[in-house]
């Protein structure tokens, strides 16, 4: 079995003509890899004409050509990459980051999300995208928002509902923006980046258990990465720790493109608003952001910033959303990107 060709598409290859070519020689340009052979070609109708036979109608097969099994890996996956714990709410936060579109499986149990999936956050120029307007604020597990559009079916809810295009040019009378998500968003989208959510990472990940190895390639393809943990957890800074630590056992120096921590839940606590809890959770929030501060801090000398989310009810995304924006401006500076 001959050794795999690793070619890296992103760069263009350069060809440069011989020093001692003979004088004439034409410039060639590179052709590219053969990455298999062709078969020879079998005969046509013409080949078998004859004196007797002027339209023949038949020809012979040609011989098979090489077969193989090509294995291809996209080196750019998303702008931005959630690094978490399974069941840290990171499809919960696609969902509402993308107004519902990224279709993620939601549950209340770890390793729901399998393989990576893309999503597409759109920002106007006043920093309003598509999520804060798509008219949902709460996002539930799969199984409890399918039950509910199913008993709205069945109760006749949809049956004068608008359709998308007759929506679509629909204004909100109170905030003066589309009351729903859809196309009409392009009339005010003036950046957009992507953001990939992936399989929940564990101790021991850079050893390939879990999902390991698989999951920290897909980390290794994202400009930038977001850390996000449960803040409803006991010592969510402990997740920090072993998040980070995984990372640059796989890959040394992988962990300084972390650049925020999202505190995700953090409606779980204090929902009842008693000023005890309250003050409970406010410190748990100080000791999270002193870890992150004094043990987060990059090799460049960067600090991560800390935001506490609420991604099932949508709550202080805005600020996630311009933070990733700016983060992604710069690293596509830094690349030469648009």
């Amino acid at each position: 079995m001959e050794a795999p060709i690793y070619l890296d598409l992103d760069k263009e290859e350069s060809f440069e003509r011989p020093l001692n070519a003979p004088l004439g020689t034409r410039h060639q340009e590179p052709l590219g890899h053969l990455v298999a052979s062709g078969g020879l070609g079998g005969l046509g109708n013409p080949h078998f004409v004859s004196t007797d036979v002027r339209s023949p109608r038949f020809a012979t097969r040609g011989i098979e050509g090489e077969r193989l099994t090509l294995s291809l890996e996209l080196k750019l996956l998303a702008d931005v990459g959630l690094v978490g714990m399974p069941n840290a709410g990171k499809s919960t936060l696609l969902r509402a980051l993308t107004g519902g579109r990224a279709k993620t499986e939601i549950a209340g149990y770890a390793f729901t999300t399998l393989n990576p999936v893309v999503g597409i956050v759109r920002v106007a120029e006043d920093g309003t995208f598509e999520g804060s307007i798509s008219g949902q604020t709460v996002h539930d597990e799969t199984w409890k928002e399918e039950l509910d559009i199913q008993e709205k079916i069945e109760n006749g809810d949809y049956a004068n509902a608008l359709t998308r295009n007759q929506n679509s040019g629909k204004i909100s009378e109170t905030s003066n923006s589309p009351t729903r998500p859809g196309h009409h968003f392009d009339v005010f989208e003036t950046f957009r980046f992507t953001i990939a959510d992936n399989p929940g990472l564990i101790s021991r990940a850079s050893e390939n258990v879990g999902l390991g190895h698989a999951f920290l390639r897909s980390m290794e393809r994202a400009r930038a990465l977001v850390y996000v943990v449960d803040l409803s957890a006991e010592e969510p800074w402990d997740e920090l720790g072993v998040l980070r630590d995984e990372l640059e056992k796989y890959q040394p120096g992988m962990s300084s493109k972390a650049r925020i921590v999202i505190a995700n839940k953090a409606d779980l606590l204090a929902g009842d608003g008693d000023p005890v809890e309250v003050e409970d959770a406010k410190e748990k929030l100080r000791k999270l952001e002193d870890y992150v501060r004094t043990s987060m801090v990059t090799e460049s000398g960067r600090q991560l910033d800390v935001i506490p989310t609420s991604a099932k009810f949508s709550q202080n995304l805005a600020k996630v959303v311009a933070l990733m924006q700016k983060y992604v401006v710069e690293e596509r500076e830094k690349s030469g990107d648009d």
